[in-house]
């Protein structure tokens, strides 16, 4: 993917999932070139607090995710949310808190999702729904 592509790529908002997250972590480069490309663009990287807690192992293993983090918004799981993403999992028959949580961001968001599980991202999405997805 070139530098001019990814960084047309990234307009707006964008919601990282946890496989972006530890991605980023083990410096995949696209990923990081996606991230720089919001950066530049001065998009604004929301990262869902269940999707941190998926990734998050701590001490220098996480030194590149502790950097990321001070550059980015954090969307907390908060009581308000947390129905919210219970509700979606009940009428989606899903299971993941973290990828229910994460579309819930983007859609109250508008953002762009960067995912390593797009298939079970786009299964949380009610048919009406539009999510725009970017697999990493």
């Amino acid at each position: 993917m070139g530098k001019q592509r990814t960084e047309a790529s990234v307009q707006g908002e964008i919601v990282l999932d946890a496989g972006g997250l530890i991605a980023f972590e083990r410096a995949d480069e696209t990923v990081a070139a996606l991230i720089e490309g919001a950066a530049k663009l001065q998009a604004t990287v929301v990262i869902p607090a269940s999707a941190l807690a998926q990734a998050w192992r701590g001490g220098p293993r996480s030194a590149r995710l502790a950097h990321l983090l001070a550059h980015t918004a954090s969307e907390p799981l908060d009581e308000s949310r947390a129905k919210e993403v219970g509700e979606r999992l009940g009428r989606r028959a899903g299971t993941d808190i973290a990828d229910a949580h994460v579309v819930c961001c983007a859609l109250d968001q508008g953002a762009i999702v960067f995912t390593s599980d797009r298939g079970d991202i786009e299964a949380l999405a009610e048919p009406n729904e539009h999510l725009t997805l970017i697999a990493i």
